[in-house]
């Protein structure tokens, strides 16, 4: 019994980070979870360098992470890796 409440808690959570995160933010993530580079980002998306930054610094900030991997390995366990 608490592991699938466990579960759904988890799925909650997941759904709740994803709706935090904008359009651009979740291509951003999607990008970062390719291995891409703040540079390669802001090529792709025609952005700045600094604007690719400031969606990674957000993105974090919302998953509730630390590091640009944490967020790309939360990317692909959800499963949102490939929905940017």
């Amino acid at each position: 019994m608490q592991e699938s409440t466990r579960h759904i808690r988890d799925s909650i959570n997941i759904e709740q980070h994803w709706a935090s995160l904008t359009r651009r933010e979740r291509e951003v993530l999607a990008l970062v979870a390719q291995g891409k580079s703040n540079r390669e980002i802001a090529q792709k998306l025609s952005i700045t360098d600094k604007t690719a930054g400031h969606h990674v610094g957000h993105i974090l900030r919302k998953l509730e992470v630390s590091s640009r991997t944490q967020a790309a390995l939360w990317a692909i366990w959800t499963g949102t890796a490939e929905m940017g």
